[in-house]
């Protein structure tokens, strides 16, 4: 018997891999009915999660699952566009360095979280995108900081005010995924919500998750910023 922990991990890990192959799809025009036939062959390795749910709760429920995912990653490719560049890479990153130094950063915490994100921006810049690479050791380092201090500022400044988005969790040496972005300003969802770039590193799978069926309307997945202490 699987330990329910050992479960839940297995099947987001599932998820995970059938989002992220629902999104190259989507990008290559292709269409819900070829996404269906790929990750439901026995042959393909990526689509045991959906066959594993067809098999434990049927065929409908599996094909329920896969137009859900397929909303969701078709609304994603709508929205973002490829960097086909290095240089339109640090061009993004050059305007996020500008919003960066010219916000408002009040109290000992803010400040803290500048540090931190001009950390971020050092990987970025290194990595050749926004989507970049990073431990808390290595991030803890490069702002002169605890990793405590560090987790505190990620929990309730920089992940929460939409500067960084966690894709990925890291394990051992291998640092976590993490998606630099322009944060979040009034009551709205920040420079992200108008225009969101990512590289050609990998395909974009933070916030694939199990919407609606397709003929339902979609519904606002917008979050109150917060201001940062």
């Amino acid at each position: 018997m699987v330990a329910r922990p050992d479960r839940a991990g297995a099947a987001e890990h599932g998820h995970r891999i059938t989002a992220a192959i629902a999104c190259h799809v989507a990008r290559a025009s292709g269409s819900i009915e070829e996404l269906a036939r790929l990750l439901l062959h026995p042959d393909h390795e990526g689509g045991r999660h959906a066959r594993h749910i067809a098999l434990r709760s049927g065929q409908a429920r599996a094909l329920d699952y896969i137009r859900r995912v397929w909303a969701s990653a078709t609304a994603v490719v709508a929205g973002t566009r490829v960097l086909d560049s290095r240089h339109d890479a640090y061009g993004v990153l050059a305007a996020l360095r500008d919003r960066i130094e010219i916000t408002p950063w009040r109290g000992e915490r803010g400040r803290t979280a500048l540090r931190v994100l001009r950390a971020h921006l050092t990987f970025a810049e290194t990595a050749g995108g926004p989507l970049h690479h990073a431990s808390e050791r290595q991030t803890a380092e490069e702002a002169g900081i605890s990793r405590t201090t560090l987790r505190v500022v990620y929990d309730t400044v920089l992940k929460p005010g939409g500067w960084l988005r966690r894709l990925r969790v890291g394990h051992g040496r291998e640092g976590s995924t993490w998606y630099l972005d322009h944060g979040s300003t009034g009551g709205r969802r920040g420079c992200a919500s108008l225009s969101r770039f990512w590289t050609t590193q990998s395909p974009p799978t933070w916030h694939l998750r199990s919407g609606p069926p397709l003929r339902r309307p979609q519904r606002p997945t917008s979050t109150p910023p917060s201001s940062p202490a």
